[in-house]
């Protein structure tokens, strides 16, 4: 059974713009699977660029999911409204169909049709989804995007999310909170839980304030198994008081995930300059909680293992390597030519009687069974010198990856490969002071601890047993800038009061500098996820008391208490308790005196008039409208 979820060009999903700079980037994933989806796009109106710019989207996604059934897009060029990017939903969802995980509950399309292993709507596209037409867009591919400009990648990366399912099925009308459709609940809204009461959404009767409560009360996180495992904290489904529609629900949290963020996609906003070119682990989670295939084989990393001493009889070596896989087809490994049984992930192999000339070694891999599963890394390794009879030496160092300052104690890590001669029987080198194993020649390490103060570092070698082997490298490499950690706290926007809570929001404005980069973020008893890197950002406090006197705030690193913003530093005044203004007659209820107040005035124009609810000098149909979606609200 299947039924409409298609929305029109301005009621979907939609992804709001933000007109401030952000200039954060983040990249595409690295790891792809061999079992691709395949995703077709009708495009209405598009001009050639963006096309360009929404094929490099495709191709991202398609290699994140694997279906056998296509999945077809329609893609409309149009006018959307003020700060209004993009939008997309499913055109239809479907249950109770062969291969559906769960009985009476709707999936989005293009799920539903991988779960089915064949299209049970040939009729329809799986995903509609509309673009803005007079959107300042960057379409390029880098990520770099001017000031001012919106990416186009973002954006369609972030709605073709909605189509594939991440969507739900909740709205909210006055206070009345509603779920489901048809009588059945979306894949997506099974996995919500709420945590201000302990249960799931759908332990809510639909069409009841307490379900309305629970989608604007700021307490929705996922559920499912595989997204909690993408993060430290429950993944948070933005749930704003009061309701947004087209944001609320349907997306991870603002405050959560800020610019820059790996998470951030699927957030409600996007900055000029943003750019996020990855799905996130948090996405991929939840759409693998929801029934997204990912069976395709995937190699993520082939590392260097032991490599053995040249063996004088016949000039070769051998090289372990550790490779790192997933979903394995039948049949062989390839590596280089050598055939392997698959054990399973993590695998050592040994490649043996290999020529020791001292060149560096390509490696290729794959999976015999899937030729396509294949990896291939230049330069893996180095070949030992052919052999001869000498003594200690130092043949050849390799600086590697440097880790970034750490704020909370101002040092940092340095990974060195070095490569000797005849070093068997000297025992384990030292550098700079730290102690370290030689194996076959090679010795592989980080070192730690290391002072981050911007100066070239020399590099001092000695071994355990051999006082006279023992080398100098000067200048090996240059060590980070010294990294101290602050933060500055401002007030951006206090809100006004609202009278059906007798409370307000402030908006705040922090700017930071070299963060720890682990912990969480504490903004006055609030915990966010840390940001990972230098710039400003941005967050919402709901839910302050208006009472009109001064309030403040402070924050601070879990993990570095002493990178702070002291509260006497952030403050401000909240506003005034707010009166109810819907109660005309003053009885402390707003009910049908009121309504028939309101009428009886209805069209008066002037700063006197009864009923003017909304302030705009007359009394009309806001009025009412504002009057009926508080009606039987105490004051």
């Amino acid at each position: 059974m299947h039924d409409h979820a298609a929305c029109s060009i301005e009621a979907c999903d939609g992804l709001v713009g933000i007109p401030e700079d952000h200039f954060i980037y983040v990249p595409p994933p690295t790891a792809f699977r061999s079992a691709a989806a395949t995703i077709e796009v009708t495009y209405n109106n598009f001009p050639p660029d963006a096309e360009a710019a929404f094929q490099y989207a495709v191709n991202i996604w398609a290699a994140q999911i694997s279906s056998d059934v296509s999945i077809t897009v329609d893609a409309n060029w149009a006018s959307l409204g003020a700060n209004i990017l993009g939008s997309a939903s499913p055109n239809t969802v479907h249950r109770n169909f062969t291969g559906a995980p769960n009985l009476d509950v709707y999936y989005p399309a293009a799920l539903a049709n991988q779960l089915a292993t064949n299209d049970l709507d040939a009729s329809s596209a799986d995903i509609s989804c509309n673009f803005g037409s007079d959107v300042n867009w960057y379409f390029g591919l880098d990520g770099s995007v001017p000031p001012g400009a919106y990416d186009f990648v973002t954006v369609v990366l972030h709605e073709l999310c909605h189509g594939l399912g991440f969507i739900g099925s909740a709205t909210v009308a006055g206070n009345t909170g509603f779920i489901g459709q048809s009588g059945s609940p979306f894949v997506y809204d099974t996995y919500i839980n709420d945590n201000n009461t302990g249960g799931a959404l759908l332990d809510f009767n639909t069409g009841t304030s307490a379900l309305g409560n629970a989608l604007t009360g700021g307490g929705l996180v996922w559920s499912g198994t595989e997204g909690l495992a993408a993060t430290i904290s429950p993944p948070g489904i933005y749930a704003p008081d009061p309701w947004e529609p087209g944001a609320s629900f349907s997306h991870l949290r603002e405050d959560m995930y800020l610019t820059g963020n790996p998470n951030a996609l699927m957030t409600p906003n996007l900055n000029t300059g943003e750019a996020i070119h990855d799905p996130g682990p948090i996405v991929m989670g939840m759409f693998a909680d929801m029934g997204w295939g990912m069976q395709g084989c995937s190699i993520s990393a082939v590392l260097t293992g032991p490599q053995l001493d040249c063996n004088p009889a016949t000039n070769t070596y051998s090289q372990q390597l550790i490779l790192i896989y997933d979903n394995p087809p039948a049949g062989l490994i390839n590596v280089n030519g050598s055939l392997f049984t698959i054990s399973g992930s993590p695998q050592t192999i040994s490649l043996n009687n290999l020529p020791a000339n001292g060149s560096p070694v390509d490696v290729d891999v794959f999976f015999t069974g899937d030729p396509g599963c294949t990896t291939t890394y230049p330069s893996l390794f180095t070949a030992p010198a052919p052999c001869a009879d000498g003594t200690c030496s130092i043949t050849s160092y390799y600086i590697g990856s440097q880790s970034t300052c750490n704020p909370v104690d101002g040092t940092y890590s340095q990974s060195v490969d070095l490569y000797f001669q005849y070093t068997s029987g000297a025992g384990g080198v030292i550098v700079n002071g730290q102690q370290f194993t030689v194996t076959n020649n090679q010795a592989s390490f980080t070192l730690t601890g290391l002072v981050a103060d911007g100066e070239p570092v020399d590099m001092l070698i000695t071994f355990t047993e051999d006082d006279a082997c023992a080398f100098a490298v000067f200048d090996a490499w240059t060590a980070p800038a010294p990294c101290p950690c602050s933060m500055v706290l401002e007030v951006a926007d206090v809100g006004a009061c609202g009278f059906n809570t007798g409370t307000y929001d402030v908006d705040l404005l922090f700017h930071v500098a070299n963060p720890p980069g682990t912990g969480l973020l504490d903004i006055g008893g609030n915990l966010f996820e840390s940001p990972t890197s230098s710039g400003s950002y941005t967050t919402t406090l709901s839910g302050l008391v208006a009472d009109g006197g001064p309030a403040s705030v402070g924050a601070y690193f879990t993990d570095l208490p002493t990178c702070n913003s002291p509260e006497d530093a952030t403050t401000w005044t909240a506003p005034p308790s707010c009166e109810c203004p819907g109660d005309l007659d003053g009885d402390g209820i707003i009910g049908v005196s009121d309504t028939l107040e309101i009428l009886a005035n209805f069209g008066c124009v002037g700063n006197d008039c009864i009923g003017d609810i909304d302030g705009d000098i007359i009394v009309g149909v806001s009025d009412i409208l504002q009057l009926l979606s508080v009606f039987g609200a105490s004051c």
